[in-house]
């Protein structure tokens, strides 16, 4: 599962070119900027180009997948929406020897204790591969909560391009069979495929990734008609209007700019410029 969602969180245009972008064009009187993240990235390896500085600096608003800035309302109900309905666990979903592997991975190799375990069990498979995913890294880093960090500091306008209970809702349209063999998958490959996606990553290897996109997605065809392209259909309409008020800063996760259903190839169909900006 976790090939399949660091994919889907920062995969980039099969373009050769980079994951920062400049928009312009289509009256816009100032341009806005485009950048394709990864969520999380051990903390050394972590950086912010000076082109990436510059882009960010010189837009008045953030626009991220979410607005990080929730109410203590919307905490209280992001929390209950990850969980597994009517009390059940993972247990009730699982072949029992797929949830001993588990849960002897989580003990033994994480050092979970069992209550922790047993808390974490109640959470839907795919935030419970999210939490697997964040316990392997001592350190980790977030673009995300970094670029929320400068725009509050420089009293930028930051809003979300979809709601949490949007985002969830899509989650929720993968039945939870395809959700449950992902979390194994993930598990036996014991997220060994990490480095290889992120030296990708940092490399801009385009190609690569999408190379491996396809070849993992190919497995689950749903996943990438409910969480990539139909979202980026529902974010078009909504960049423009923002980019038309002020210059706009969109960081989204760089699965969302490949191809002809990305961003990228969205928003030239509307006719603004994206024009690929090297990072130095």
């Amino acid at each position: 599962m976790k090939k399949i969602l660091l994919l889907f969180l920062f995969l980039g245009s099969i373009l050769k070119a980079q994951l920062l972008y400049q928009i312009s064009g289509n009256g816009l009187s100032k341009p806005s900027y485009l950048y394709g993240t990864i969520h999380m990235l051990p903390k050394e390896q972590f950086r912010l180009s000076n082109s990436l500085k510059r882009a960010f600096e010189s837009c008045q608003a953030l626009a991220m997948e979410l607005d990080l800035n929730m109410s203590a309302t919307e905490k209280i109900s992001l929390a209950q929406q990850v969980l597994l309905p009517e009390s059940k666990t993972l247990k009730d979903f699982m072949e029992a020897q797929d949830y001993l592997k588990l849960k002897i991975y989580c003990l033994d190799t994480l050092k979970w204790s069992e209550s922790k375990f047993e808390r974490s069990s109640k959470l839907k498979p795919m935030f419970f591969s999210s939490i697997l995913f964040q316990e392997s890294m001592t350190q980790m880093a977030s673009y995300e909560m970094e670029f929320n960090k400068m725009a509050k500091k420089k009293h930028k306008h930051i809003m979300g391009l979809e709601t949490v209970e949007y985002q969830l809702s899509l989650f929720d349209q993968l039945p939870m069979s395809i959700q449950i063999e992902m979390l194994k998958t993930d598990l036996q490959n014991n997220l060994s495929n990490f480095d290889t996606l992120l030296n990708a990553y940092l490399n801009e290897d385009i190609q690569k990734l999408d190379s491996l996109m396809n070849e993992e997605s190919s497995e689950y065809p749903e996943f990438n008609e409910i969480l990539l392209y139909n979202r980026n259909k529902s974010w078009i309409g909504i960049m423009a209007d923002q980019m038309q008020k002020e210059s706009t800063f969109f960081a989204v996760g760089a699965g969302h700019l490949a191809g002809p259903q990305g961003v990228v190839a969205l928003l030239r169909q509307q006719g603004f410029k994206v024009t690929a900006i090297k990072q130095d």
